[in-house]
């Protein structure tokens, strides 16, 4: 525990000098899923099912998509980068903008889920994040690794946050912890979200959610129950649900 507090301690100290300039910036991510590694570890989905996906699926470097994060002390926004030259589906590439506002603790959400375009606005609730003894080095930032779980999808999530850039957001819906989130992935690499390129400073072109946002409305709440109840109703049709959510 002692040397866990003393890697902390050592982390703050060399973050300390640049602090007051990491605050605004925009990060390039780079979005990988692992199809069949994702459908390998269902249970409800049957064997001759998995044997289709790992022919038609399987893929070592996993389906790729450019992410773009840009934040400030106050607030983040997050939604596709430039797309990568790689094997995709247009489909899966439709709207979706989370904007976090860290001052009063909302959250706007703009995206195809599901089937339909939602709406979905509610409060931040942190994530229970546990700090683990392992650091990392990412784009020249070190990174702390923590752990969290999504009991609604059933995901192990493993983020590494850097402290030298204290602002308490990242890529897709993770965030809480004491600085930026340069990467996590979800059940052990069946999802990888990691940082790319890094630019401190205000963002040339800022993004902006759209102006007419057409969709149905509703509560974070509420659509957690949606997403919970679309999960099991796939789990007994013996379907995947993941190609409707975003996992």
């Amino acid at each position: 525990m002692k040397l866990k507090y003393l890697k902390i301690l050592i982390l703050l100290l060399i973050s300390t000098g640049v602090r007051a300039q990491n605050i605004v910036g925009e990060v390039e991510y780079r979005y990988r899923i692992f199809y069949d590694k994702i459908y390998s570890s269902l249970p409800h989905i049957t064997e001759q099912e998995k044997d289709r996906i790992l022919l038609t699926w399987s893929n070592p470097d996993g389906y790729s998509t450019r992410m773009k994060l840009q934040f400030w002390p106050e607030k983040s926004v997050y939604t596709f980068g430039e797309p990568y030259q790689v094997q995709s589906y247009s489909w899966q590439v439709n709207d979706y903008f989370i904007e976090n506002n860290l001052e009063d603790q909302t959250y706007l959400k703009y995206m195809d889920q599901m089937g339909k375009t939602y709406i979905v606005r509610g409060s931040l609730n942190t994530p229970k994040w546990r700090v683990m003894n392992e650091i990392r080095d990412i784009l020249g930032h070190m990174c702390m690794k923590a752990v969290s779980e999504d009991s609604i999808k059933g995901q192990k999530i493993t983020a590494w946050f850097a402290s030298d850039i204290p602002v308490s957001t990242g890529p897709e819906e993770q965030f809480g912890l004491p600085g930026l989130i340069l990467a996590y992935d979800i059940n052990d690499g069946m999802l990888i979200v990691e940082a790319e390129k890094i630019t401190f400073g205000e963002p040339e072109e800022i993004t902006t959610l759209p102006k007419r946002m057409r969709g149905r409305e509703v509560s974070g709440a509420k659509y957690q129950d949606m997403v919970q109840e679309f999960i099991q109703s796939s789990i007994k049709s013996k379907r995947a649900w993941m190609w409707t959510i975003r996992y």
